[in-house]
């Protein structure tokens, strides 16, 4: 482990005493209140018909019904309790959670990657007297808040990390998550809304989405699944807002071929080719490989800091920098503005945090399609590294979409205020505090949605971080914001400084960690020091995160800035150097 590691773990034991991510078992007050929803299900279940058809469904009712009689009368503060809370746990009409000032008008903007799908939009925004652009990605972000900037806007950028900008701009671009719904505008451009319907981030775009006030709606995304432009009109009435426009985009701008051959040796790979690998250790050890053949190679992959891959991406974009390989991971799939003419994917097989699968068909095609940059070249080609996997693009590539898809639906979570008021009427009735992964687990366990159009999004990391938090007492609306931080569960340094974070905070102020400021004084590192400086990174990004939202909590944002800005240009001038074959 890295010398840096061992320093945050010294200075906060408590934090490993907490970092306990397995399942506990499960109280019996909690298991009586499943039973008693069971129960409730049983009874509202089947119909008159359905019972017609199946006797035995009219005898499991019948004793359901005895079932219930027995609770009611022997458990009746108990079940009065399960009905408070599943009343507060009642997700049925999320469209109405937000205030929107009129009804809103829907463009739809639905097409392949690299048709244009956005550019018609962003013109309206610009063009706008007020707008608001939602980016997937920081990166992404940042390019629209430097476009509004060159159009002569008075604009802001709004991130998890960075708010610039005055207060009264005119303009926003802000990430997806950090959307502001307590102001009215006259255009907002929602992008990649097919992400509508990941289970882990696609309650942000559910949230925008119904949330978002302003005269001129643009949605833009994917064209697949099928079943994703049913969903937007569905949701656009469940608002009561018109759909005015859909504009299909099948054709790209530069036509997409497949490479036939397999590009078998990192020597064959030419100026503008991307190489498309799935973790970061695959990402560095083709770079050595490169290197190795004479090529200088530039890096983007998820965990870099963003003004790190922007710096790599107009690295790779210069043709007089030196620099005409790209190394990348799946994070190029979004948006990036990349000059690349041929995509080269080292494998079609990705670990996805649970297990090693095949990438699907909208996947490779979303990726590959990121060749052939409209108005730098007339082609764009995709091509893989092994024979093996030349079927399964060729297929991904030229093969229909599967005719039959199940219906896409919106991820959606509770706002922080329901969580409240369900922990304080819960724990009411307990007559003792709950521990927050639990309160957030007996929430989901009876929230109700309505199925046809929305599912509950996973809560696994939230709860994950709630278990690592539980031994510090915050109110459950702190304890949610603490537990969204973006900090990832095998990343021990961000951990433990989370947690040390929470501790402070709730005891007051946050100052800076003395580690942090130490770095200021260090030379200039390696590139085998490269993954310390990005878990330092991330520590600083943690802040810079809680510090959004508590400001008065967190006072050093200024130094912590400094010391990111260090890191950053720390890591770029490593990766500027050849990476040796023994990276740590």
């Amino acid at each position: 482990m890295p010398q840096g590691y061992c320093r945050f773990l010294q200075n906060d034991p408590a934090a490993i005493a907490t970092c306990d991510f397995e399942e506990g078992a499960q109280e019996i007050e909690r298991q009586n209140v499943i039973n008693l929803q069971l129960l409730q299900n049983v009874l509202e279940a089947p119909t008159e018909a359905q019972a017609v058809q199946a006797p035995e469904a009219k005898a499991l009712r019948q004793l359901a019904e005895l079932a219930v009689a027995f609770v009611e009368s022997n458990y009746q503060p108990e079940l009065l309790a399960f009905r408070r809370a599943r009343t507060l746990a009642d997700l049925s009409k999320p469209e109405s959670w937000y205030p929107r000032k009129n009804p809103r008008n829907w463009h739809l903007h639905l097409g392949v990657t690299n048709s244009g799908k956005t550019f018609g939009a962003l013109q309206d925004l610009l063009a706008a007297p007020s707008g608001l652009y939602m980016a997937p990605l920081r990166l992404l972000a940042w390019e629209i808040y430097e476009k509004m900037g060159k159009a002569g806007l008075r604009c802001a950028l709004l991130t998890g990390q960075e708010r610039l900008g005055p207060e009264n701009a005119t303009h926003v671009a802000c990430t997806v998550e950090m959307a502001p719904i307590t102001r009215h505008w006259a255009v907002a451009v929602l992008d990649e809304i097919q992400l509508i319907s990941d289970d882990q981030r696609g309650s942000a775009w559910t949230r925008a989405l119904l949330g978002i006030s302003a005269e001129q709606l643009h949605i833009c995304g994917a064209n697949e699944p099928k079943s994703l432009e049913t969903l937007l009109h569905d949701l656009a009435a469940s608002c009561g807002d018109p759909v005015v426009e859909v504009e299909h985009l099948k054709e790209r701008l530069v036509p997409l071929k497949l490479q036939e051959e397999p590009v078998r040796d990192y020597s064959e790979l030419e100026a503008g080719d991307c190489l498309v690998c799935f973790s970061r250790a695959e990402v560095l050890e083709a770079k050595s490989r490169l290197e190795a053949v004479g090529k200088r190679p530039c890096v983007v992959y998820g965990s870099l800091p963003p003004e790190v891959r922007q710096e790599q991406a107009a690295l790779f974009n210069d043709p007089n920098s030196g620099h005409d390989v790209l190394v990348a991971s799946d994070a190029i799939a979004l948006g990036l503005n990349l000059q690349i003419q041929r995509v080269v994917f080292r494998s079609t097989w990705k670990f996805d945090g649970h297990a090693t699968r095949q990438l699907t068909s909208p996947e490779l095609r979303q990726l590959a399609g990121r060749a052939g940059r409209y108005g730098l070249t007339s082609l764009g080609v995709a091509a893989c590294c092994q024979g093996d996997d030349l079927p399964v693009l060729r297929e991904a590539l030229e093969g229909a979409s599967p005719a039959l898809t199940p219906p896409t639906r919106a991820a959606l979570l509770p706002l922080p205020e329901q969580l409240e008021a369900f922990s304080l009427s819960l724990e009411a009735d307990l007559q003792r505090p709950l521990p927050f992964a639990e309160l957030v687990e007996r929430f989901l366990s009876i929230a109700q949605v309505p199925e046809d159009l929305y599912f509950l999004a996973q809560a696994n990391h939230l709860i994950a971080l709630a278990r690592f938090l539980e031994d510090l007492r915050l109110p459950p609306q702190e304890k949610f914001v603490f537990c969204q931080a973006p900090v990832g569960l095998s990343d021990v340094a961000s951990l433990t400084a989370l947690h040390r974070f929470a501790r402070d905070f709730s005891s007051g102020s946050v100052a800076l960690p003395a580690e942090l400021r130490e770095l200021l004084s260090q030379m200039a590192v390696t590139p085998r020091k490269i993954l310390e400086m990005e878990s330092f990174h991330k520590v600083c990004e943690t802040y810079l995160w809680l510090a959004a939202r508590f400001p008065s909590a967190f006072p050093d944002v200024a130094a912590v800035e400094e010391v990111r800005r260090h890191l950053s240009s720390q890591l770029s001038n490593a990766l500027q150097l050849p990476l040796d074959h023994h990276l740590e």
